[in-house]
């Protein structure tokens, strides 16, 4: 198995930063662009079918898509052009694997394109994807353009399950950070009951966090545990904004730092007045 490896720049490495920029200007104006159906007509796809590569294709980015959560991209690379394109005509998904201090985790998430919103004359795109299936990549490919990886493909522990009292706890959380906060991200997500299987990512669907922590969430195959670090999280936010002068506003980034302690990895809590 790879737990990790290197980035070591190339054609990925000069784009990197400029894919972060578009990355985070769509994360947040991409729900206005679906809500406001700025591009009507465009194709919306079918859940993929069941030809699945036997190599997936990959795609490296400094974020980590969670199960159950829906994503505005912008494709303008050659070779992701390439991959979106063989994508779309096979009905396949994609690969994402977090980018982090030069390297390349082996833990994502697949990723199926659920809205083609636009395509330019040049062949860039801008697409909405879901996350779907956790993977584990074994093996590495890159006998085409993009990189491709061998997936083995994990889930949950069944007996790691939630109790009710930790269910409505973080129906509750969520529900009084929406009261507190505008998360425009938020938009585009699903609305989450607590009947739904793996409420954590639900919760956490929009929401800003630290990619670390973010990474940490998508690795754990219990529920149980994945819940309380969410239901936690929530708490603090709610806390933050509770005692802002504003309170209608998007939590800033730094909320979601992260620290080790026993109860292992979680966000820590700021100190007071770190709100911009």
């Amino acid at each position: 198995m790879i737990s990790h490896f290197p980035y070591t720049g190339g054609r990925f490495g000069g784009q990197l930063m400029e894919r972060r920029r578009i990355v985070q200007f769509l994360a947040m104006s991409g729900a206005g662009l679906w809500t406001q159906q700025r591009f009507r007509g465009a194709p919306l796809l079918q859940a993929q079918d069941a030809s699945r590569p036997e190599l997936l294709p990959l795609f490296p980015l400094d974020l980590v898509l969670l199960p159950h959560t829906n994503l505005p991209l912008h494709i303008f690379e050659p070779r992701y052009k390439e991959m979106i394109g063989d994508c779309l005509r096979n009905g396949w998904e994609f690969g994402m694997l977090a980018v982090h201090d030069q390297s390349v985790t082996a833990f994502g998430c697949t990723a199926s394109i659920t809205k083609v919103l636009e395509r330019f004359p040049d062949g860039r795109m801008n697409i909405i994807v879901r996350g779907q299936r956790r993977f584990e990549i074994s093996e590495l490919n890159d006998q085409k353009s993009y990189l491709r990886g061998t997936p083995e493909f994990f889930d949950d522990d069944p007996a790691e399950l939630p109790s009710s009292d930790l269910l409505e706890r973080s129906m509750a959380l969520y529900s009084r950070l929406k009261e507190l906060a505008k998360i425009e991200t938020q938009v585009i997500q699903d609305v989450p009951r607590s009947t739904d299987t793996q409420l954590s990512y639900r919760l956490i669907a929009g929401v800003p966090g630290e990619l670390t922590w973010l990474q940490h969430l998508l690795e754990l195959r219990s529920e149980r545990k994945r819940l309380e670090l969410v239901a936690d999280y929530l708490e603090e936010l709610i806390e933050e904004f509770e005692s802002a002068p504003n309170k209608q506003r998007a939590p800033s980034q730094r909320i979601a730092a992260v620290t080790f302690s026993s109860r292992g990895l979680r966000p820590s809590r700021p100190s007071r007045g770190s709100l911009p």
